[in-house]
């Protein structure tokens, strides 16, 4: 494909696309979905009251927004924000840095979140490029802020709690933390506001008032093809059952779509909202996305609520509102019976109907906790049972049908 065939650069504002991959992240927390937002808040703060520059203080909002975005598991995301700290905790780090390093636009995040839960007795014996060491124990010491005050929100307690935070956080100066940011913690903590701030109507208000720093600038389709790919591996590596899931929906869908002879630029688009489709799943919990029986009637509607929170995410970016679109309506059907929205007939697009069975062909091709994948005629013939009852569109499954191992082949990603 050459350049020219490819959909027109996009004018993206960074700090909408950080936001993006932030509230992505988010979703993980399930009960708690403003953690990240309250480490970067945290962290900006306190780079100003210590006089850092205001492109630190930007640099630093970023790496707090995104410190997780190697978290995927809702089971990891609870010990995250629970323990100080523990065993294993480094895995996510180093995935995060693998997520972030080759994305041009975000790269210079990657390696403060390598480090955000290095100790400093390790990290200032390392020599590490610019203020990365710095940086990355200002965002480990933000997130243990917030996991030691979390408990508090609830009830509005967190005052109460303040001296014993401060405690158990000097426990650790010149061990897990700086001591140069352990006391300019402890000064700026005194001030009841510090704390007040992080109550969740605060933090929005924070979030939005931050979004006046904005950075529009244009993305190569490419470069913003690459972006969604890592959303992609965020919500895959929700478990070992979902592994290239969308990734092998993405390459479907495009194969369907260039052989139903939709041009160039919506195959593009089709392969990038099928990259996007699942970001909703993230916020569903692990029980459930792994369970090994038939979901009852209250987890079916928890797992309804996904397609629904794709489309809250992917919103903020009002350069993808058509793909955007299509990835949240992957569960609706023709008759109009899918959901969330029950949009049927002519009203759901033609690239809708190809997820939809891109999604359904990709899953049932794979393990999953109560059953072994299919093969390729028992998935067709679940298809062709769904086309007959309304349920999947009858062209889409016809092509898939004529052209059921390579269909099957891309699906599972083989090369």
């Amino acid at each position: 494909m050459t350049e020219t065939m490819l959909p027109a650069d996009l004018a993206i504002d960074l700090r909408q696309l950080v936001m993006t991959i932030a509230n992505t992240v988010d979703l993980v927390g399930v009960d708690d979905v403003m953690h990240g937002r309250r480490v970067g808040m945290l962290a900006r703060e306190m780079a100003i009251r210590m006089g850092w520059s205001e492109a630190d203080q930007l640099i630093l909002y970023d790496a707090g927004l995104l410190h997780d975005c190697g978290v995927s598991s809702t089971r990891v995301h609870h010990r995250l924000v629970v323990d100080l700290e523990w065993d294993g905790a480094e895995e996510h780090c180093i995935r995060g840095d693998e997520l972030l390093a080759n994305f041009q636009p975000l790269a210079h995040l990657a390696p403060i979140i390598r480090y955000h839960h290095s100790a400093w007795e390790w990290l200032e014996t390392q020599t590490l490029p610019g203020d990365t060491a710095r940086f990355a124990n200002l965002i480990y010491l933000a997130d243990r802020i917030d996991v030691l005050a979390a408990p508090y929100h609830a009830d509005q307690s967190v005052l109460s709690h303040a001296d014993e935070i401060r405690a158990r956080l000097a426990s650790a100066r010149g061990r897990l933390f700086s001591p140069e940011l352990v006391d300019a913690f402890e000064l700026i903590s005194q001030e009841e506001a510090f704390w007040l701030a992080l109550q969740p109507e605060w933090v929005q208000q924070y979030q939005v008032e931050m979004e006046s720093h904005g950075d529009l600038k244009m993305i190569g389709w490419s470069e913003f093809k690459q972006c969604a790919t890592i959303f992609s591996r965020i919500i895959d590596a929700k478990s070992p059952y979902t592994e290239q899931h969308s990734q092998g929906v993405a390459r479907l869908s495009r194969h369907l779509a260039e052989r139903l002879g939709l041009d160039p630029i919506t195959c593009e688009k089709i392969e990038v909202a099928g990259l996007l489709h699942d970001i909703g799943k993230l916020q569903i919990p692990d029980e459930i996305i792994e369970g090994e029986s038939a979901l009852t009637a209250h987890e079916f509607d928890i797992m309804k609520s996904h397609s629904y929170g794709t489309l809250q995410v992917l919103k903020r970016l009002h350069a993808i509102a058509e793909i955007a679109r299509w990835a949240s309506l992957h569960h609706e059907t023709p008759d109009g019976h899918g959901y969330p929205f029950h949009i049927g007939g002519v009203a759901l697009p033609i690239e809708a109907r190809i997820i939809n069975v891109a999604d359904i062909f990709q899953a049932l091709a794979q393990d999953r906790p109560y059953r072994k994948s299919m093969t390729p005629d028992q998935i067709l013939a679940i298809l062709q049972e769904r086309a007959d009852l309304g349920r999947a569109d009858p062209g889409v499954v016809r092509l898939v049908a004529d052209d059921l191992a390579e269909c099957h082949r891309i699906a599972v990603c083989l090369e």
